[in-house]
């Protein structure tokens, strides 16, 4: 896999820090392209400790345009990846619908929805033609039965990019592209930084585990679906979620 490019978006993410590191730690590993924006000192410390199997590369995923220059810039220099990992999100916040900010709606809705939209669109083709490429979304289990209240703007986000990503499996089905995603339950991140600590403690005690999820407890299932041993599986989402889903 020394030839193969994997793009983590969001890379300077809990999550995304974790994926890389134990992906990083295989000795057939991947050139890793982890992507930020005002990530760059945990982006320095990957490349610190792996050097240069991670590759910096930036982009403000609010702005099209920055998102276009920086698959262009990556088409140029690599070619189109051989695998992408979309994390990306705005920081969580509950709020009752009355108080639902459009203004941010639509900044979220770019990190999330449009920012991959635009790396898709330049990537898939090229995709396509590559053994075992494998695109995966970082999705939320607010997609399984009846999400939580006061997250309304975050719940039509998460099932936007179900939206696109299942669209997207049916599309290149006959290709060698597969492309899956992953729901996790509330994770201990940084994520949750704009979260009163009483929401968090009460997503803790409502897991049949009594905990949050852990980026740690994500890694397994993204190792998998970026992995040949998912080549019959398309369009799938997986809940991570000690069984509070299914």
């Amino acid at each position: 896999m020394a030839d193969r490019v994997l793009l983590v978006t969001g890379a300077s993410s809990d999550i995304g820090l974790a994926v890389i590191r134990t992906i990083l730690a295989s000795a057939a590993a991947p050139l890793v392209l982890a992507h930020s924006f005002r990530g760059g000192e945990k982006i320095q410390a990957l490349q610190a400790e792996f050097g240069e199997r991670v590759r910096s590369v930036e982009a403000d995923f609010t702005d099209a345009a920055s998102v276009k220059k920086m698959a262009d810039d990556i088409l140029a220099q690599y070619g189109a990846p051989h695998s992408v990992l979309h994390l990306p999100a705005l920081r969580l916040n509950y709020e009752r619908f009355t108080k639902f900010d459009w203004q941010r709606f639509e900044a979220d809705l770019s990190v999330q929805v449009q920012s991959v939209v635009i790396l898709l669109q330049r990537f898939l083709p090229k995709m396509a033609k590559i053994q075992d490429s494998r695109v995966v979304f970082v999705l939320s289990s607010v997609t399984h039965g009846m999400p939580p209240k006061f997250l309304s703007m975050y719940t039509v986000l998460k099932y936007a990019q179900l939206g696109l990503m299942r669209s997207l499996a049916a599309e290149y089905a006959a290709t060698s592209v597969r492309i899956n995603g992953i729901s996790p339950s509330m994770v201990q991140t940084q994520f949750l930084g704009e979260i009163a600590e009483v929401a968090v403690e009460m997503s803790a005690a409502a897991s049949p585990q009594g905990r949050n999820a852990l980026p740690q407890d994500l890694v397994g299932a993204i190792q998998f679906f970026l992995s040949p041993a998912a080549g019959y599986i398309t369009g799938a989402d997986l809940p991570i979620s000690a069984g509070s889903v299914c």
